[in-house]
């Protein structure tokens, strides 16, 4: 075969450029390190590495969130540390103020450096870093703790991605430290009444043996007889009437009850108790309450369920003086209106408050003091519209609703105009009772060597007895007035879920909290006074056929008026149930009411009656604000002045009645037990509450106190250390979590280190072979050009 120039020059151009490519692609290796520089040079190369790259991502975004989220969990270690370490200097101060031997100076220095805790706990748990609030739930830009000690974050997690489909939380809740919950502490609720042994308080009037001469002071034990708890008028113990007991609440199971128990004179105290554990549920396999009383004679009931948080209790009994041996006599009513109607029966009190009371009874009666003669009081201490104690002076028309017009006393009828006080009322007693009449710390007194034994009616214009008299402190359960502070009001009573043991909120519905089987046929009554000073009635009537409200727009205790009566309607327009009925729609409504904005035909003109309820709605809404706050409790702000007008005291129409027909289905305000113990804590509310305790001295629960519900330094001691247990939980819990951050950051660097390596292995370039390689190439290149350049050099002469 003839070799040809031609052919020559075209092999020599292929292979130099072979040689060529060759030598760029091991030098390309060399500098990148790299096997291959595009995804078409080596496709299962190129697949490999781009897997591999995504996977170093992956892992070096899950590094960088989870060192931030340690970081940030390890700041809220630390500040969690701090708040410990303050909470116990709290309780070592709390414990020095036990010491009854402490002055009241001593007490205002302790409470002093105590609040100076409170502020250092509520700095600490406004720590930010990096503008960033470390208790504000995903709210961080939100200062969690304002200077009331509200919060105002929420419960949120946040979270940190820290590896394929794997997230961990960082974060310790403000909702969850500051009002958390703890399934293993159980709920206690006791009455404030320390009760006396009469026996040995009145050994003169009750002792027949002569053994206790002298006057002594002991509290009720479980040991002491119910004839020692409510006393008796003489020293005969063989004539003493049964005492009825009135206890009304909620049960461990959520339901409500009223019930009355009956005891004899020579039963036991804890006979008693047993009886009141048995209301609750307890029978004799199966106990769901424990019921005790305390060394300071006060009733203590403790729901044996860990978690529930729903149990309450409103007691007191009813003794009539003149009743038979063995007898009940006039005690035992069905209502409590009835009840405080009859003459001569005493009301035994183990629960006191000082909130503002509604006027629910018509007729009130004249009763004996039991152990100084020649003493009758008549009904219970009035109050006029700012609750302070009536005097001699006060207008009737200022402790009586504006619909009474007259008093039937005994006999004789006093009219009650703008200018009748309390005077005129005891003249008038005076007179009809031949004794002499006064007033004193607003209760109304008859002193008489005569026997005294009198009724007073309140009556409206037409002379039907009509509610205008106040009913004791104690019988009176629910019929309370909202607590007032400036422009705010607040209930007491927490509204909790009783499925879950949660606090309501505004989408839950009031049959989810109600102790009774349905609502339908309920209703709840709101007195109230309107930001303008108006006074007025109301009914929410609770139906199946659709809830509405009655207004007493008229003034005449009617509210059945069609006029006056607007329907309560859902976010769709739709007539709401009974049991649809939600928190939202009862604080829509208390917002119309107290606002002056009601439901009006032809508001706007033309418009349905959806639209009217909507634009009352809206209207009320802009001054009045209703809503249910952290604990569940409802709350009323007036956005039109600092000192509000507004009044209100809402309730179950049904309370204080003990038929056993019914029972009070919801509750609001209340005089109920003071709760000592709780599975939840308000921690800044709770340590404000144990200041003021050590502040007034209150060793304590004290009904005579300025703050009878107070819960005293004795029952602070076990909730400090509840408060304490639970903040070392949540420590305990970010701790945790800090350790799982730093492990998962640790974890992606050592995953990122060995994809690494395998990455390199797949993709990377051995450089010593490469360098061989280059070496080996470009000899056998430089070798080629070499002979390339000899055979294109030779001419015809080279082959003669």
């Amino acid at each position: 075969m003839r070799i040809t120039n031609n052919l020559l020059y075209t092999n020599s151009i292929r292979n130099y450029r072979t040689a060529s490519e060759k030598l760029y692609d091991v030098n390309q290796q060399i500098a990148s390190g790299l096997k291959i520089q595009n995804s078409y040079e080596d496709t299962g190369i190129y697949v490999d590495t781009m897997r591999l790259n995504s996977e170093l991502s992956s892992l070096e975004q899950a590094s960088e969130s989870s060192s931030k989220a340690s970081s940030f969990a390890t700041n809220t270690d630390s500040t969690l540390s701090d708040i410990t370490e303050q909470l116990e200097n709290f309780k070592t101060l709390l414990t020095q103020a036990a010491n009854e031997s402490n002055s009241t100076t001593s007490l205002e220095a302790i409470a002093v450096e105590l609040e100076t805790i409170y502020e250092q706990i509520k700095s600490l748990s406004n720590t930010s870093i990096n503008g960033q609030y470390l208790f504000s739930g995903s709210a961080l830009g939100t200062e969690p703790i304002s200077s009331d000690g509200t919060y105002n974050g929420n419960g949120e997690s946040l979270t940190a991605v820290v590896g394929s489909g794997l997230e961990l939380a960082y974060n310790v809740d403000g909702e969850s430290l500051f009002l958390g919950s703890d399934s293993e502490y159980t709920k206690t609720i006791s009455t404030n009444v320390a009760m006396l042994n009469q026996t040995s308080l009145y050994p003169e009037v009750m002792d027949s043996s002569g053994t206790n001469s002298s006057s002594t002071e002991e509290y009720l034990t479980e040991d002491d007889t119910i004839r020692d708890m409510v006393g008796d008028t003489d020293s005969d113990a063989t004539n003493d009437p049964d005492t009825v007991f009135y206890l009304s609440g909620r049960d461990a199971d959520g339901e409500t009850f009223s019930t009355k128990i009956t005891m004899s004179s020579t039963s036991s105290v804890s006979d008693l108790l047993e009886s009141i554990g048995s209301a609750y549920g307890n029978t004799s396999t199966n106990q769901v309450v424990d019921v005790t009383m305390n060394a300071n004679g006060q009733i203590e009931v403790t729901d044996l369920t860990g978690g529930n948080n729903v149990i309450e209790m409103n007691l007191f009994a009813a003794v009539d003086r003149d009743a038979a041996a063995g007898t009940s006599g006039d005690a035992d009513q069905n209502s409590v209106e009835d009840l405080v109607a009859q003459s001569n029966v005493d009301i035994i009190e183990f629960n006191a408050s000082n909130y503002s009371t509604t006027n629910s009874a018509s007729t009130i009666a004249s009763r004996a003091d039991t152990y100084e003669s020649d003493i009758y009081y008549i009904g219970y201490p009035l109050e006029d519209s700012s609750g302070d104690a009536a005097e001699s002076t006060t207008l009737l028309s200022d402790i009586m609703p504006s619909n009474v017009d007259s008093i039937l006393v005994g006999a004789t009828t006093l009219s009650v105009t703008a200018t009748t006080t309390v005077q005129d009322l005891l003249n008038t007693i005076s007179t009809e009772t031949g004794g002499t009449a006064r007033i004193e710390d607003g209760q109304l007194i008859v002193e008489s060597t005569a026997a005294v034994s009198i009724q007073l009616t309140a009556q409206d214009a037409t002379t039907t007895a009509t509610a205008g008299f106040s009913i004791p402190d104690a019988a009176n359960y629910t019929a309370r007035g909202f607590e007032k502070d400036g422009n705010e009001l607040t209930g007491n009573v927490s509204q909790v879920v009783i499925a879950t043991n949660e606090y309501a909120t505004a989408t839950t519905k009031l049959s989810e909290v109600s102790g009774v089987d349905t609502l339908d046929g309920k209703s709840l009554t709101l007195d109230y006074t309107d930001k303008n000073g108006n006074s007025n009635t109301a009914t929410i009537n609770l139906s199946d056929a659709g809830s509405t409200v009655s207004v007493d727009l008229n003034g005449d205790g009617d509210t059945t008026d069609t006029d006056e009566i607007f329907t309560i309607y859902d976010g769709s327009g739709n007539v709401t149930a009974a049991d649809d009925v939600t928190y939202q729609q009862l604080t829509d409504v208390i917002s119309m009411l107290t606002s002056g904005s009601l439901p009006t035909d032809g508001v706007p003109a033309a418009s349905t009656d959806y639209e009217e309820y909507n634009y009352a709605l809206k209207t009320a809404a802009s001054s009045v604000e209703v809503e249910l706050d952290d604990e569940g409790k409802i709350t009323i702000l007036d956005k039109t002045s600092s000192e509000s007008k507004i009044e209100l005291s809402m309730y179950d129409s049904d309370t204080g009645d003990y038929s056993g027909t019914t029972s009070t289905a919801l509750s609001f305000m209340a005089n109920d037990a003071v709760t000592t113990e709780s599975p939840s804590i308000d921690l800044f509310s709770q340590l404000e509450e144990m200041i003021e305790a050590v502040r007034s001295g209150t060793f304590r629960m004290d009904s005579e106190s300025d703050d009878p519900r107070n819960m005293g330094i004795q029952n602070a001691l076990a909730v400090i250390d509840h408060i304490a247990d639970h903040v070392e939980k949540e420590h305990t819990k970010i701790g945790a979590l800090s350790n799982a951050l730093t492990s998962a950051n640790e974890t992606a660097e050592t995953l990122t280190t060995s994809i690494t390596t395998i990455q390199t292995d797949i993709v990377g370039v051995d450089l010593t072979e490469a360098y061989l390689e280059y070496t080996s190439i470009s000899t056998s290149y430089q070798t080629m050009l070499s002979t390339i350049s000899k055979v294109m050099s030779m001419s015809l002469a080279d082959y003669m």
